[in-house]
């Protein structure tokens, strides 16, 4: 059984979520709730490292700290990031997060006991989609080499960062990807090569992080995904590394993808359970998707072939993220 917690959309990003949200997986059954953690305002994004949680409030522009407590998590304080809809972050050290800011393309660095961010990074560019109409910072990524990787969904670019002794973020670098292809989010493969999802292109890019500069290796398009009609989200590598799972929203499905010595190859897709596939787990045999706009998380059972199995969805508003509520030092 694993701990999980459940980030959601409140009254603010216009859905109906009370706080964080509780619960446990159950090996033959949909997610068990056993309450709300914490009350905030739309949670949409949750990271726990250690002892530490943070969720970005995603309606005001925050970020809220919470501690672990033999009990649960105790609200440990707010940074106001001067960010617009901050939608992911990840833990840089113990005490210290970078968050992504949809709205203005903005990477912020906050600090905990900080109630002001301690580094703004300003987002620029755009693409030829109309949701690429100007900078969409979306995720954050640490490499084990301490490297940080932030993408740009509205301007088609994947920059590099490293730390400075102070702990703030020097960018050395950025990669233009296709136009259009509106990069949402990064997965570590066991290969350590990287998988990179396209919202808007509806595609697996396998990049290369070797090295000064990143190369794109292969481009796959998601079985049973329409660029223009759908929007992937969300990626989840199998624990035997074996089979890449992503969300496909619209047509809402899971796309299955084959990780393979020569590359990866696509595999097929099953139905998400619900509406709007926002994100997805792994969770040793079993697979939690959040349907948002059906106000379900999805259990599946994931099989020697890697297909997800339906076993049953658990009622819940507005789910946004799942996430382990364990204590392993989780990088992003």
């Amino acid at each position: 059984m694993t701990s999980l917690l459940i980030g959601a959309y409140g009254p603010d990003m216009g859905g109906t979520a009370r706080g964080i949200a509780a619960g446990a997986s159950v090996v033959d059954g949909p997610i068990a709730l056993t309450g709300v953690e914490n009350a905030v305002l739309s949670p949409s994004w949750l990271a726990v490292r250690g002892d530490r949680l943070v969720a970005t409030l995603e309606g005001e522009g925050s970020l809220a700290w919470f501690v672990r407590e033999a009990d649960g998590w105790r609200a440990d304080g707010v940074t106001h990031l001067a960010g617009d809809s901050p939608c992911h972050a990840a833990f840089l050290d113990d005490d210290t997060v970078a968050v992504a800011c949809y709205g203005d393309g903005a990477v912020v660095v906050a600090r905990a006991a900080e109630s002001a961010p301690v580094q703004r990074l300003d987002g620029s560019g755009s693409g030829p989609l109309p949701a690429q109409e100007g900078p969409h910072a979306h995720h954050v990524h640490v490499l084990p080499d301490g490297r940080v990787l932030t993408l740009d969904l509205g301007a088609d670019r994947l920059h590099v960062h490293v730390r400075t002794d102070a702990g703030l973020l020097e960018r050395v670098d950025s990669l233009a990807l296709p136009s259009g292809t509106g990069p949402r989010d990064l997965r570590a493969l066991p290969s350590g090569e990287l998988a990179l999802l396209g919202e808007w292109s509806c595609e697996l890019l396998v990049l290369d992080p070797a090295g000064h500069e990143f190369e794109i290796e292969q481009i796959l398009a998601l079985p049973d995904a329409t660029p223009g009609e759908d929007q992937a989200a969300a990626l989840g590598v199998s624990d035997d590394g074996r089979f890449l799972y992503a969300g496909i929203r619209g047509a809402d499905r899971v796309a299955v993808v084959a990780l393979e010595d020569d590359g990866v190859r696509a595999l097929g897709s099953v139905p998400s359970g619900g509406r709007w596939p926002r994100h997805l787990i792994v969770d040793g045999g079993l697979l939690h998707v959040a349907n948002q706009q059906s106000d379900e998380v999805s259990t599946f059972r994931l099989g020697g072939d890697g297909m997800p199995v339906l076993i049953g969805s658990t009622t819940t508003p507005s789910p946004t993220c799942v996430v382990k509520n364990t204590p392993e030092a989780l990088l992003s």
